[in-house]
């Protein structure tokens, strides 16, 4: 019988894993945010369900006796809140999407289309992007006055379209800057018009790059304030600046309860919206920095 000669075998020990100490801090600090901001909402919740009488006398952290979903119906009707949630869905929604037309335009053009002063112009749109609304509001609101529109819907529109442009034209750059040039070579030589290739070619192709930076316009326009605050009228205020006039009528009728229900109403609707499409938002704006 042959002996073995062959060399033992010898177990390979595991290399310790090294725990990261900056990771675990950075996940600690994401939990208490995480419970922090989970604890505020809960106690919106149960204020917004409260009475006034037990809002003042019971604590912050006590459940309500008895679920006053009245509530929310009176912040939707007679605290207006309805009206409120109506046109700030309307300028969100149609102020966002305007701009990011706007801004695709502008894209296109400084990404695809060699001219002397390309850069410039991009450089341009950053810097807008870089001036901030409070030093620009009392010259923009005698611009508004002189062309007849100081208050309203109206100039609030214009703003907003206008104020996303910078951002949405610095983003879209980078997906229109990535497209192949074969494309608009395949659609001039069949005879497509300039304004066919980005209508039809391009701009389906910088998708995700579109609804990003819309979603990302949406969740600014529905929470601005401050240029709500300058242009528009109680009448057709949006909601920030309805919560706003409530919690003033709050400080007299110490009635908080209807308060924290219009801030639920007016929340709820971000959170889902962002909680759908939050990976859409992530791989959008991730793709735009790659290929930009």
């Amino acid at each position: 019988m042959i002996p073995d000669v062959s060399q033992p075998k010898v177990a390979l020990a595991r290399p310790a894993r090294v725990v990261d100490g900056s990771r675990v801090v950075s996940y600690l600090v994401l939990l208490l945010f995480s419970l922090a901001s989970i604890g505020a909402f809960f106690w919106v919740v149960l204020i917004s369900l409260k009475t006034a009488v037990e809002f003042l006398t019971t604590s912050p952290w006590a459940f309500p006796a008895k679920a006053q979903l009245q509530n929310y119906i009176s912040a939707w009707e007679k605290a207006n809140i309805g009206s409120f949630f109506t046109n700030s869905a309307f300028v969100a929604i149609f102020g966002g999407g305007m701009s990011v037309l706007v801004s695709a335009i502008a894209a296109y053009v400084i990404a695809r289309v060699p001219f002397k002063y390309n850069k410039l112009f991009g450089n341009y749109f950053l810097i807008g992007y870089m001036i901030p609304e409070m030093l620009a509001v009392i010259p923009l609101y005698f611009i508004m006055q002189d062309i007849g529109v100081s208050s309203g819907l109206t100039p609030l529109l214009l703003l907003y379209i206008a104020s996303g442009v910078p951002f949405n034209t610095f983003v879209l750059r980078g997906f229109f800057e990535s497209l192949p040039s074969e494309l608009e070579e395949a659609a001039a030589v069949d005879g497509a018009s300039p304004f066919r290739t980005f209508w039809q070619i391009m701009l389906p192709l910088a998708w995700p790059g579109l609804v990003s930076t819309f979603l990302l316009n949406f969740l600014s326009l529905w929470n601005e304030f401050f240029l709500a605050l300058i242009f528009l009228r109680k009448e057709n205020a949006t909601l920030p600046l309805g919560l706003f006039y409530m919690q003033q009528r709050a400080y007299y009728t110490a009635n908080w309860p209807d308060l924290f229900a219009g801030v639920l109403i007016c929340t709820v609707p971000v959170l889902i919206v962002f909680a759908v499409l939050q990976d859409q938002i992530t791989r959008g704006m991730t793709a735009g920095a790659l290929k930009g």
